[in-house]
């Protein structure tokens, strides 16, 4: 591995394997080193010793002072969140909420937020765990199974949601089926049933369609474990799931070579944390074209920003993300979130602007004015910016972007006695850089 080992490789490994990273965590990395920092995330290990516990759900209150209760939507919401920006175990939370997107599940269909907090834990307990094993327990989660009208495929009118979507978005991706495949897979899939009054899922096998099935080239008499075998049958299939991974890791255009490479790990490894692992080890992914090359998703963005300024999380935070177009636990399709410059538009970038400036206000003067927040040499405006930058997870600032930003402290807070509202300016527009709104 010819790539060095410094706090940049440790803030881009913890931007993209997690939501953020703060100076500890990146002083602890460094003394590590890459292998047993990697090896850590991946086992969901601590990477600072004595890392406090999570509070658990029912401990949590709502803005310190309500108890979260786990039938409101809002409330799931923050207590995720406050996963992300607390949890020992960053990439866990990080591949959480990837499947989340992957298996595309949203509360205004299924109406049923502790069904959407099972499918959650469901994620969460395989988030690194055997794909396969995974494909076939979302086919009989509740929340996918009312999401994707399962009940309504029965033997001689069978529903094809479900079958075009196991194909189309969580295996093959499209192109790699036919419609016969889709009609042939959904009949398979029949006499599966989710009881909404016994919260039982059930199999039938009167409503299972029994006669002959061709998928895939494949033919017999299938039932729904058959065609998830013979879906993971296809070369297309690590294909598919390793460009999916480097998207959500690396690069929004992954080389074929890389895609192909990451493909033979995914076949060759049993679960993803060892294919992940593979990847994070590369010195590929610490290409430094690749640094601040993704836009930080909403979570992204306000997960680590909690995170670095050591706040406490709100419902208020999550609503923030909403406002920035990712609301967890809706999705706004099967497809998912579509990421990528989709993430940044007028009235998101408002709402990341808006979210900043009440950071800075709830930090205020009296904290910002801290030695924690002040540099050794307070003189000079430019040792300000690369502190508050440094301390918010960025450690590559233009020169465009620094030059502006230390004639603004040069202006509000080294020839200035009343110093607040450039203390609180400053960290708004350190936030609101370009280089804030990338991993």
């Amino acid at each position: 591995m010819g790539v060095p080992w410094t706090n940049k490789e440790v803030v881009h490994l913890l931007h993209r394997a997690g939501f953020g990273s703060t100076g500890e965590e990146v002083t602890a990395c460094v003394a590590l080193g890459r292998e047993e920092t990697v090896r850590r995330l991946i086992a969901g290990e601590a990477l600072i010793d004595q890392t406090p516990s999570l509070t658990p759900f029912d401990q949590l209150t709502a803005d310190g002072k309500k108890a979260l209760d786990p039938l409101q939507l809002a409330d799931q919401q923050m207590y995720w969140l406050y996963r992300m920006v607390y949890s020992s175990a960053p990439l866990i939370e990080k591949m959480t909420l990837f499947w989340h997107g992957h298996f595309a599940t949203a509360n205004y269909k299924v109406n049923d937020v502790m069904l959407m907090a099972q499918q959650n834990t469901l994620f969460r307990k395989q988030a690194l765990g055997n794909f396969k094993e995974l494909v076939l327990a979302i086919g009989k989660d509740p929340a996918m199974m009312i999401w994707l009208d399962v009940n309504r495929n029965k033997k001689g009118k069978p529903n094809e949601n479900y079958a075009r979507e196991a194909m189309e978005l969580f295996t093959l991706g499209i192109g790699h089926y036919t419609e016969t495949d889709v009609k042939e897979a959904a009949r398979a899939f029949t006499g599966w049933t989710y009881d909404k009054k016994e919260n039982k899922v059930d199999y039938n096998p009167k409503q299972h369609d029994n006669d002959t099935k061709t998928l895939l080239e494949e033919t017999g008499r299938l039932n729904s474990d058959d065609v998830i075998e013979i879906i993971f049958h296809q070369k297309t299939l690590p294909i598919f799931l390793a460009a999916k991974l480097l998207k959500y890791f690396a690069t929004d255009n992954p080389s074929e070579s890389w895609i192909q490479k990451v493909a033979e790990h995914i076949s060759n490894k049993a679960t993803v944390g060892e294919v992940l692992q593979e990847l994070f080890l590369s010195d590929e992914f610490y290409d430094e074209k690749l640094r601040l090359s993704l836009i930080k998703t909403p979570a992204d963005y306000v997960a680590g920003i909690l995170k670095c300024c050591k706040l406490t999380v709100s419902k208020g935070h999550a609503q923030a993300m909403r406002r920035m177009g990712q609301e967890l636990y809706s999705p706004p399709d099967v497809a998912g979130w579509r990421g990528g410059a989709s993430w940044l538009n007028t009235n998101t970038l408002l709402s990341r602007y808006q979210f900043a400036e009440s950071i800075a206000k709830q930090l205020n003067g009296k904290v910002l004015s801290t030695a924690e927040y002040t540099p050794e040499q307070q003189e000079r405006p430019e040792e300000w910016v690369k502190l508050w930058s440094q301390r918010m997870g960025i450690t590559d600032l233009s020169d465009k972007t620094l030059q502006g930003l230390s004639a603004y402290a040069d202006d509000t807070i080294i020839h200035t006695k009343q110093k607040n509202a450039g203390l609180r300016g400053l960290l708004q527009l350190v936030l609101i850089s370009p280089e804030a709104q990338m991993k």
